[in-house]
């Protein structure tokens, strides 16, 4: 339950919003989407929900991104039960990955695309956590990231893409069994009975 002070007391958030009060349903990781001399990306866990699906990530670079160095400082996390600020936000200069999901039924779903809440069905897969660091002495750059993608994808091969063009990775991909996700989903328990 998050508190809403518009509506005076505590409140469940919707579906969408983010992995529900729960020890989720373990299906993969760790596994190493990408390495190249100058970046490793990694699928830290996916956990599955009856509502949807959490994959943390973390990515990893070394050496300056493009001509233009990022900044030398990291902008800050987000604050505990705050909002999760956006990275673009917090270095205009500095490109992130970026992630989507191949669903079963041929459908994809890109990070923080939010067309699937304006018809209220999904899917949608948006950074619900987030940490990063960027800078110091060889100018890379670290990020770890939790993309909840709503509603739990439909029967099927589930493939999680990362693209980071600025550092020459480009669809780097990780193929999860459909039926394990869904098998995942109906281990996941409340945190309290």
């Amino acid at each position: 339950m998050l508190e809403d002070s518009d509506r005076g007391s505590a409140y469940d958030p919707p579906e969408w919003h983010g992995p529900p009060r729960m020890v989720g349903g373990h299906v993969a990781g760790p596994a190493v989407i990408a390495r190249t001399d100058g970046v490793v990306v990694v699928v830290r866990h996916v956990l599955a929900y009856p509502a949807g699906l959490e994959i943390e990530v973390e990515a990893h670079a070394r050496g300056a991104s493009s001509p233009s160095a990022p900044p030398s400082a990291p902008g800050p996390s987000a604050p505990p039960g705050g909002p999760v600020p956006d990275p673009a936000d917090l270095a205009p200069d500095f490109a992130w990955p970026a992630f989507r999901l191949r669903l079963g039924d041929g459908g994809v779903v890109e990070q923080d695309d939010e067309t699937g809440l304006r018809d209220g069905r999904g899917p949608v897969m948006f950074v619900s956590g987030y940490e990063g660091s960027w800078g110091g002495p060889e100018g890379g750059g670290d990020v770890r990231m939790s993309l909840w993608t709503w509603p739990l994808p439909p029967p099927g091969p589930l493939t999680v893409s990362c693209a980071w063009p600025e550092r020459g990775l480009r669809d780097a991909a990780l193929v999860l069994d459909g039926a394990a996700v869904r098998a995942a989903a109906l281990l996941a328990r409340p945190f309290w009975t």
